[in-house]
């Protein structure tokens, strides 16, 4: 039967289309796992996007440099590239860390971190923490400024003072936290929350180290300032013991 009046007068509804940051992740995804080259219409035809907006796109990546253009086609970006090489230079420490990390977490039911010491700043490149993950507002991926948290003091200890003068600019390199830095040296690296960290939270944290400084740091951590952790100190040593060894081994 032929369409009613009042069926060809009801709208068909539309699929949503892709918003700006749904095309750009389907395209980079296409270098990712795809050909290391692709032309302009390839990228069209396999987005199934029109066109004429894939070639904006594309030009707003190589703009921003996550991808870049020549005659032969577009291919991954120096952005792109710098953003593979910090993953892959984090692979060996998280997949070393990978067993001491949730044994940590198993045995102390606290939250666990494992963060490297980059430029100043404090990077977390692992965190476990069950039902306690919400409660300590911390994420992979996120940088602080070292002297702030726990894991990043417990590594700035483990450097001559002269260094975390150098890496700590605009000041930060205080009086008082030199103090709080020797006073750290003094327990065999072994760091603990004060009261002057910006954090609600209780942390104990002991660096990774490596032949030419820390190449990272675990730390342990119960949301509240008055919660108890001194006690995961042999813990958090075993954990780090059992890291160094696995990069050892890894390097070996």
């Amino acid at each position: 039967m032929g369409a009613t009046r009042s069926d060809a007068a009801t709208p068909r509804a539309r699929a949503p289309q892709p918003g700006v940051i749904a095309k750009l992740t389907d395209i980079l995804d296409l270098f990712v796992a795809g050909p290391d080259r692709l032309r302009l219409d390839e990228v069209a035809v396999l987005t199934g996007q029109p066109r004429s907006s894939t070639a904006r796109t594309l030009a707003q990546l190589v703009d921003l440099e996550w991808l870049e253009r020549d005659e032969r086609g577009y291919a991954l970006g120096p952005r792109m590239r710098r953003v593979g090489r910090r993953v892959e230079g984090h692979l060996p420490l998280r997949s070393a860390a990978a067993d001491p990390l949730h044994e940590l977490h198993a045995a102390t039911s606290a939250v666990v971190h494992l963060a490297i010491l980059d430029r100043g700043q404090v990077e977390m490149v692992d965190k476990l923490g069950g039902l306690r993950t919400s409660a300590i507002p911390t994420t992979v991926g996120t940088r602080y400024p070292a002297e702030t948290a726990v894991a990043g003091r417990a590594m700035l200890a483990s450097l001559p003072p002269e260094r975390v003068d150098e890496l700590l600019t605009g000041g930060r390199a205080t009086g008082a936290l030199h103090d709080r830095l020797h006073g750290i040296r003094r327990r065999r690296g072994v760091a603990v929350t004060t009261d002057d960290m910006p954090w609600d939270l209780r942390g104990i944290g002991a660096p990774i180290l490596g032949p030419h400084g820390p190449v990272g740091a675990i730390s342990v951590g119960l949301p509240g300032r008055h919660a108890s952790v001194e006690r995961f100190a042999p813990l958090l040593a075993r954990a780090v013991r059992q890291t160094t060894r696995r990069l050892v081994g890894a390097a070996g």
